[in-house]
């Protein structure tokens, strides 16, 4: 009986094993496929090389003080070179122009020398005489005009002041150098080799390019106490000057102009 029993509990047991260990293998199955899918998709990736984006300047900075000039042309004590220019309109130097008194038939400059810095792709900056527009004009009969140099080089010849707000004097455009596929905005040359001089009222759009981005400039502005009558800017008897004492001891007032430089969108040869 015993061994009966013995076998008996061999045979039963044997199939419960057995079901047990498919019932986990199911189970493991089972939970496999409620967690989703393992295998992946191709894919791929390359590493590309990046680049540094770095801003660019605009700036002016004062040269030298502003200095005033005697340069009547009928004075032969005017024999020294005006500030920064060529030359061609000498003068002599006023210490203190508070204390000069201008006559009919004088002609004052006072010399504003800048460094001008453009740097950057696509720049072009206007040259203006911020104030122009609240000169205190209070003297009958005096007439102002300017000129502008780079080094000893005549960029725009003696022309007519203009004195409306935010009036150009003319334009300067960064270096091509470095653009890549840009090409040149300036209009009017590169300063110091292609640069062509200017006047009138061309000399308010023209556009100069500079061959660096610091540059030094020259602007002289002019005070003539006689209206000129051949465009030559200089004192003859033909010209027409004030004659009567009504404004003995009147002043018109240069203090608050300002040389500027501002960027510009809407000028030079690449520019819609």
């Amino acid at each position: 009986m015993s061994e009966m029993n013995n076998d008996q509990i061999i045979v039963v047991s044997e199939p419960k094993k057995r079901r047990r260990g498919l019932l986990w293998v199911a189970a493991g199955a089972a939970a496999l496929l409620a967690g989703g899918s393992t295998f992946a998709l191709w894919a791929a990736n390359d590493t590309f090389s990046g680049g540094t984006i770095t801003a660019g300047d605009l700036n002016l900075v004062q040269l030298e003080d502003t200095s005033f000039w005697d340069v009547s042309n009928d004075r032969v004590d005017a024999t020294e070179t005006v500030g920064a220019s060529d030359g061609s309109q000498p003068g002599h130097k006023i210490t203190d122009v508070n204390t000069w008194r201008i006559a009919p038939g004088d002609k004052l400059a006072a010399s504003f020398e800048a460094t001008a810095t453009l740097d950057g792709d696509n720049l072009v900056a206007r040259v203006g005489i911020d104030g122009l527009d609240q000169l205190a004009n209070t003297i009958t009969g005096m007439n102002y005009s300017y000129e502008v140099y780079y080094g000893d080089a005549l960029l725009v010849s003696e022309t007519v002041l203009p004195t409306t707000a935010d009036a150009p004097l003319l334009y300067l455009s960064a270096p091509a150098a470095g653009q890549d596929e840009g090409a040149e905005d300036a209009t009017n040359g590169i300063l110091g080799s292609t640069a062509t001089t200017v006047t009138g009222v061309a000399a308010q759009s023209a556009v100069f390019g500079m061959p660096a981005t610091t540059v030094d400039l020259n602007v002289v502005i002019y005070a003539s106490f006689y209206e000129d009558q051949d465009g030559d800017f200089r004192y003859q008897d033909t010209d027409v000057t004030v004659e009567d004492r009504t404004d003995v001891q009147l002043a018109d007032t240069l203090g608050d102009l300002t040389v500027s430089l501002s960027q510009v969108r809407d000028t030079g040869a690449q520019f819609s």
